[in-house]
């Protein structure tokens, strides 16, 4: 601010005046100063940063609109009497209280002692609905809220210091900074940036961290409360402006949350994910109005021949389970009641095995080093008990909920970080693989196009490609005719042994012809003469490349690794007496020139150098390595390689190396899930079987001391298991029939809809979850060209750092146009000089030469 004084005034009255006139003016300065900062900082906000506040500012509001229209409706239960509703909504409040005063502890207060513990429960306990909010706002770290936190020894949360950084390179959108910082001369600096980061993922984790308390609160208290006033409406004839309001609110919190699981490099995919999560949510509250519309519609329409008088009393209100007429309302109860009991009973028996797990951990202190706890009872017991408790609400709401969202977060992966994490390797290597990296401008239009051409149709299933078959045999004759006239003419080329009398016409139409023949593998996977012609698509061929790029990368990361180590590629000197840097020039004689190497440098030319080593030349010398080792110590990367050069059609290909990737991904899992299991179990160490265990229990009750306690401890761990045995033996079954059922019932009732106003909510509801099906089967061919796309390509993970590189993705491209190079060369061989001759030629070639020309 800026003060204005007139003259000295030195008299006390007028002093004391200029003063006030001073302050007012400094007052107004700052205020406008500050004014016209924020005006100039919301100009240059980008429309991402404005859609983002936006977004923030409606699931705030939304939330606390819910929590207020839920106290509102419960107390107009109580005002009406309706008792029943009422008592159930203030349960649901006090379990959601619970819970977030929990999350506040679990989060705030992780590090202090258990009576501090149980005081800040008791203390946050009374304004529990107003954490979300306060998990929102401690996001951004704030610093006058990161000073009262630490002044109340409580740790702040916020960002970590990567997601920072990743925040801080992007601004969401995916552009990086007009100024962008210079490389760190620190040698010891991270091989991968947090630029490397997919901006969506890096948002989503952001917005996860911020709204994780909105989360919370949708499971355990928006949908509880949603779903009860939407059967309160129902059973009470009592539809409010509130009730209805209410709803909706609830609805619009759960859908609103779907794209913190719903991530997917590939964008449709993305929106497919998200279509999922919403589709549940209209499907469960259009499933819990059909469930209790269904019975009241059937009650009333025998209350002419009824005194009204319900089962339970009080007028027929509550007794719509004895009314239950219709044989799929009946069908969905009965899953849904055995599902969620299997899933409390497992659950309790889970929970009692872990507990037990982890005290047995305590006995064994020189086996488990680094496992600590204050309270066995207060921490292991106590307090997980109370999660387990707290947790049957929401995981009962997940149960009635997750349908289309087990796709992406069980099938597609969605939480998986790979793809985001090197979002700068992957996009690249999609884009080449549906061959947009050489398409200017392609479109999702095209794209789309293209997938609805790959889709498996039914008419394009074996059995009836046999009928069309037999159906068309009459114009096999003419087909043939047609084909040895025009082959090279449809996207794929008749390769026929023999030499060629066409001359020299038939050698430049072959040359200006699109190169997508398969004569790769025809002459010189085994050397077998193909008649028929086998032929590949430009698809399969991009496919077939990058496959045995990174299955002979795999198999050759050894030589990677030692790369790596070596230290010429972080010395000036060593790098230039290697030739990998340029010598001094003359004019700087024999001054010493300071050069800074980074780690990042030293590991990208390393890399670089390695994978121009890498041969991935199809064999021409049939070399079969049955007998060398057994088959189960082969790697995934060498089965790919030896399918590839062993098979001659391209359809058969992809289909052995897509099962041989899926075996090996379940592979990996389950073993990755018993090491992590044996590893950290006590129990689970000595092994599943019964004898291991028994003989166990028999060494620690024969031995003093506390091994005792251990064996009955051990006992009752045993019984926890078998009780989780049974459970799952139900869960499997009936959940996997729940999950089938419960995702078209609302549409089995469709036609009702119109038969009766009563039917107006569910209808509305179920039309919406009928929108959201429509949607996602618009995106199934797009969707299903690209998780099929994910499947057959090799696993890249597990590779350094380095190796996700844009360069890597331009190398497997230059090794694709030699392969169609190597393609045009063997059909130009095949015409002039036959078969056989052009494979002996190539056989030649393939032994003498390595260049990037006979790839």
């Amino acid at each position: 601010g800026v003060s204005f004084h007139h003259g000295a005034g030195s008299g006390g009255s007028g002093g004391s005046g200029g003063g006030a006139a001073s302050a007012t003016r400094s007052f107004w300065s700052q205020w406008f100063t500050t004014c016209c900062s924020a005006v100039a900082a919301w100009k240059k906000l980008t429309w991402f940063q404005l859609v983002d506040m936006f977004h923030d500012a409606f699931t705030v509001s939304f939330s606390l609109l819910d929590i207020m229209t839920d106290v509102l409706v419960c107390i107009e239960f109580y005002q009406n009497d309706h008792m029943v509703f009422f008592w159930a909504s203030i349960i649901i409040f006090c379990i959601a209280q619970l819970s977030y005063a929990f999350l506040f502890v679990g989060t705030w207060a992780a590090e202090h002692r258990n009576s501090s513990k149980i005081f800040i429960f008791l203390a946050v306990l009374p304004v529990g609905q107003l954490i979300p909010v306060f998990v929102w706002l401690e996001s951004f770290r704030i610093p006058m809220i990161d000073k009262c936190l630490t002044k109340l020894q409580l740790k702040p949360t916020g960002l970590s210091e990567q997601r920072d950084v990743a925040l801080g390179y992007t601004d969401g959108s995916g552009r990086q900074p007009s100024q962008p910082s210079q490389p760190s001369a620190d040698a010891t600096a991270p091989l991968s940036v947090a630029g490397d980061e997919d901006s969506l993922w890096a948002y989503i984790q952001q917005k996860y961290t911020a709204h994780a308390g909105f989360l919370a609160e949708a499971f355990i208290e928006a949908i509880p409360q949603g779903v009860l006033q939407v059967v309160a409406i129902i059973l009470l004839h009592d539809t409010t402006g509130l009730n209805v309001v209410s709803i909706l609110m609830s609805i619009s919190v759960v859908a609103s949350k779907g794209y913190l699981v719903a991530y997917s490099i590939h964008r449709p995919s993305f929106i497919f994910n998200y279509l999922c999560i919403a589709g549940d949510s209209f499907n469960l509250f259009a499933t819990a109005t059909w469930l209790f519309m269904i019975p009241t519609v059937a009650r009333e329409a025998n209350d002419d021949d009824d005194d009204g008088l319900g089962l339970l009393g009080g007028g027929g209100h509550y007794d719509f389970f004895f009314n239950l007429s219709d044989t799929n309302s009946i069908a969905w109860w009965c899953m849904a009641v055995v599902g969620m009991a299997m899933c409390a009973y497992g659950g309790f028996f889970l929970l009692g095995f872990t507990m037990i797990d982890d005290h047995l951990k305590l006995l064994f202190p020189d086996r488990y080093v680094g496992f600590k706890v204050t309270s066995v009872a207060f921490n292991i017991y106590f307090v997980r008990l109370m999660a387990w408790c707290l947790a049957i609400v929401p995981c009962s709401v997940v149960y009635l909920t997750a349908k289309l969202s087990l796709l992406p977060v069980c099938l597609f992966n969605s939480l998986d970080p790979e793809h985001a994490s090197h979002s700068s390797f992957y996009k690249p290597l999609f884009r080449y693989l549906h061959n947009h990296h050489q398409v200017s401008g392609a479109s999702f239009y095209d794209d789309y196009w293209k997938a609805l051409d790959e889709f498996p149709w039914p008419h394009k299933w074996s059995y009836w490609a046999r009928l069309r078959a037999k159906v068309c045999a009459g114009d096999a004759d003419m087909d043939d005719v047609a084909g040895a006239r025009g082959g090279a003419g449809g996207g794929g080329v008749t390769i026929r042994g023999g030499s060629s009398a066409s001359g020299t016409s038939s050698t430049s139409s072959t040359s200006s012809t699109r190169i997508t023949s398969r004569a790769i593998s025809a002459s010189s996977a085994s050397g077998r003469h193909t008649n028929n012609g086998s032929q590949i698509g430009d698809a399969d061929l991009r496919l077939q490349i990058a496959n045995r790029f990174i299955s002979t990368a795999r198999v050759h990361m050894g030589a990677l690794e030692k790369e790596l180590a070596a230290p010429k590629w972080r010395n000036a000197w060593l790098r230039r007496q290697e030739g990998i840097d340029p010598p001094l020039s003359a004019a700087s004689g024999n001054t010493f020139e300071h050069r800074v190497i980074t780690a990042a440098q030293a590991a990208r030319d390393a890399t670089n150098f390695w994978i121009g080593t890498l041969d991935t030349t199809q064999t021409t010398r049939f070399n079969p390595r049955a007998g060398i080792e057994k088959e189960s110590l082969i790697s995934n990367a060498q089965k790919v390689l030896d399918i590839s050069n062993a098979e001659d059609d391209a359809a058969a290909e992809r289909a052995k190396i897509r099962m041989a990737n899926m075996a090996a991904a379940a592979g990996d899992a389950i073993g990755a899930s018993n090491e992590d299991i044996h590893s950290r179990s006590e129990v689970l160490r000595i092994g599943l079987g019964l004898k291991a265990q028994c003989k166990q229990i028999g060494a620690e009750l024969t031995s003093p001391g506390e091994l005792t306690s251990a064996a009955l401890l051990r006992m009752v761990a045993l019984f926890d298991l078998f009780n989780i045995g049974i459970a799952a033996a139900v869960w499997l079954p009936t959940t996997a029939a729940f999950v089938v059922y419960s995702s078209v019932y609302s549409l089995t009732n469709l036609g009702k809809c119109g038969t009766s106003e009563t039917y107006f909510l569910p209808c509305v509801l179920t039309y919406g979850y009928l929108v959201c099906l429509v949607a996602l089967l618009f995106l199934v061919p797009v969707v299903w060209r690209f998780q099929l796309l994910r499947t057959d390509l090799v696993s890249v993970k597990g590779f350094p750092d380095s190796f996700y590189h844009v360069s890597v993705v331009k190398e497997v491209i230059q090794r694709y146009r030699c392969a169609q190079v190597r393609i045009e060369v063997t059909r130009l061989l095949e015409s002039n000089v036959g078969h056989w001759n052009a494979l002996e030629i190539k056989r030649y070639l393939d032994e003498g030469n390595r260049e990037l020309a006979y790839v």
